[in-house]
């Protein structure tokens, strides 16, 4: 059986796009470097979206010295956010690029088969998987609104989007 390629030690960042809350990770190895979720305002123009994107991933790409960017992978619908999320996405890809760094994108249902071993496994089960590794996020498990749950599984998942790259 052929060992798997190890990945060079440079740090990766990951991203789960969304048009109100935008999970971001940082990982070295398997190591988590930065976590959180950057809220983007509501009722704004795209433009606006796209330069406060752009300032995020820019002010992470410089502060942390990344190599490489791991996307969630976006689907066409027929929808105005929806519309956002796919402009917003290519925005950040094309940003990356510029910067020199390695695009990758997964769809979220090869995310939850790599981390969970199961293409259906929910959100709350990614989470679950994602928080038995890094002990220091079971606060965001359970949370008093149902609001702080669904806000913090972005960052979950931008985890998981890692973890799925690593495991390459």
């Amino acid at each position: 059986m052929p060992t798997k390629k190890k990945k060079n030690n440079k740090r990766i960042l990951c991203i789960d796009p969304g048009t109100r809350e935008m999970g971001i990770a940082i990982l070295e190895d398997t190591e988590l470097i930065y976590y959180g979720v950057k809220t983007l305002k509501k009722k704004r123009p795209t433009s606006v979206l796209l330069r406060e994107t752009r300032r995020i991933i820019s002010r992470l790409i410089d502060d942390y010295g990344l190599k490489t960017l791991v996307i969630e992978k976006t689907f066409f619908n027929r929808n105005k956010n929806v519309s956002n999320l796919i402009v917003m996405a290519e925005e950040i890809k094309a940003l990356a690029k510029k910067r020199k760094l390695k695009v990758v994108e997964y769809a979220p249902k090869t995310v939850r088969k790599s981390v969970c071993q199961d293409g259906k496994a929910t959100k709350r089960e990614v989470a679950k998987v994602i928080s038995s590794r890094y002990p220091e996020l079971n606060i965001y498990l359970t949370q008093d609104r149902k609001w702080k749950v669904k806000y913090w599984q972005n960052c979950f998942d931008a985890i998981a989007l890692g973890l799925c790259y690593l495991s390459e």
